[in-house]
């Protein structure tokens, strides 16, 4: 194993007398691999996640790696992990939340260490497993391309090892490891592709384990030629704005691949294959439809899909208590009450309003619109409209439809959309004695204050 290694480091011009962070969960995979580099007398420090999913089994491997590397004289740094906790608070798979952990620690320490590489134990038939995984679950080219035994500071020498030549080098060395006693449960797919459909394709080719690692790496070359492609059309078809990205429908649909480009720009936010198909065949659909992944939403636009982090969005909501200077997205507003008295002027500024104080009572809220939101626009006697149907005739796109702030009494009724329109229903009549006389405050007024 130690001579496969070598060979990995002098083909990769790798030098030896670099510093290594070797991942090892105690498992024969990172066992082999930490002997190996010990057999060569590389400078190595091993790491250790305790991610606390297995109670005292999971205490069990931290203290057998604690006793391998204290025999062998190993530098040794241990991290202990609630990734449940972790998991839930970020939305996502215990399996995801364990890798973020497990290489956030890696690179933080080999930052904090000064090393060169962190070197992690997958072998063979990790490699054909995640392929199978990938076709399963749909991916693009990319995810056919398998693990990569270098991204990066991340070197993987063990690729081209299988399980089988691991255990007997481990057998021959007289080693023993620890194993995981969910590998022998199928509740996860991993063990169910290792369990039954490798072992079915090794039985139609022997040296299904080779013939994936050699399509892998034409896969890989094959990809770089692709990215270049996909990478020169999407500039052609993306604009990045503040809050997002637009692609241009029209443009996309005159590419030769527009699907498939369509699902690269969009994979990286956790778009399906089935989820990019839909959005596809949005593309002559009325504006408005939308799609979601995770905290990102996709808005069908006119000739657009905009896509942007939910998550990012500013939220406001603020109680007006009472006339005074209030701060609405970024702006200063100043609220007061006033008496009618005749030759009054109104604000000629259209980011300003005046509303009949009779009609409402403090406090008022002012939040951001939310679908189903209605109001009654000025002029329009007395009839309602959708919120959303009086921004398409504005043609308001959708990142700025996420800045328009809603002014509303306690009964949730909207006195004015900020900026836009006032209701109806709060209008300035000759019955008024008092109004509320809402104003931006520019900046050289402001400091007068």
């Amino acid at each position: 194993m130690h001579t496969i290694v070598r060979k990995f480091l002098e083909h990769h011009h790798i030098d030896e007398t670099g510093s290594f962070l070797v991942a090892v969960s105690g498992g024969a995979d990172s066992i082999a691999l930490l002997y190996a580099f010990y057999r060569l007398h590389l400078d190595s420090m091993a790491l250790h996640c305790n991610f606390g999913l297995r109670g005292a089994e999971s205490d069990g491997d931290e203290q057998f790696v604690r006793a391998f590397c204290e025999r062998y004289g190993i530098p040794l740094q241990v991290r202990r992990f609630d990734t449940a906790a972790y998991s839930a608070s970020q939305g996502i798979s215990i399996e995801m939340g364990a890798r973020e952990l497990r290489y956030n620690w890696f690179r933080e320490v080999r930052n904090r260490e000064q090393k060169d590489y962190i070197v992690t134990g997958h072998q063979a038939d990790d490699l054909a497993e995640t392929v199978l995984i990938n076709l399963c679950r749909g991916t693009g080219i990319r995810g056919l391309t398998g693990i990569p035994e270098i991204n990066g500071e991340i070197i993987r020498p063990l690729l081209g090892v299988t399980r089988e030549e691991i255990l007997a080098y481990l057998a021959g060395c007289g080693l023993e490891y620890r194993t995981d006693s969910t590998n022998g449960s199928d509740l996860y797919i991993r063990n169910k592709i290792r369990h039954r459909i490798i072992p079915a394709f090794r039985e139609i080719n022997p040296a299904f384990l080779q013939t994936v690692r050699e399509n892998c790496a034409v896969l890989r070359e094959t990809e770089l030629v692709y990215r270049m492609g996909m990478e020169q059309w999407e500039k052609e078809v993306v604009s990045r704005e503040e809050g997002g990205l637009r692609i241009h429908i029209q443009r996309l649909a005159a590419t030769p691949t527009p699907f498939s480009l369509l699902f690269e720009i969009l994979h990286p936010f956790g778009f399906s294959t089935s989820r990019v198909r839909e959005v596809w065949n949005s593309r002559t659909s009325q504006a408005g439809k939308q799609f979601r992944s995770g905290s990102f939403l996709l808005f069908r636009e006119r000739g657009y899909w905009h896509l942007y982090n939910k998550a990012e969005v500013r939220q406001t909501r603020l109680e007006i208590t009472g006339p005074g200077d209030y701060l609405l997205n970024g702006r200063w507003y100043r609220f007061a009450v006033e008496q009618v008295t005749p030759g009054l002027p109104f604000p000629a500024d259209r980011g300003a309003a005046c509303l009949d104080a009779d009609t409402f009572c403090f406090p008022l809220t002012v939040r951001n619109w939310q679908p189903g939101d209605r109001f009654c626009p000025l002029g329009m006697q007395g009839k309602q409209k959708k919120l959303s149907d009086f921004f398409a005739d504005l043609k308001v796109n959708n990142r700025q439809k996420r800045e328009i702030l809603l002014l509303t009494d306690r009964e949730g009724q909207i006195l004015w959309i900020v900026g836009l329109r006032p209701d109806e229903r709060f209008k300035i009549t000759s019955s008024t004695t008092r109004l509320l006389r809402i104003t931006p405050v520019y900046l050289f007024q402001q400091e007068s204050v």
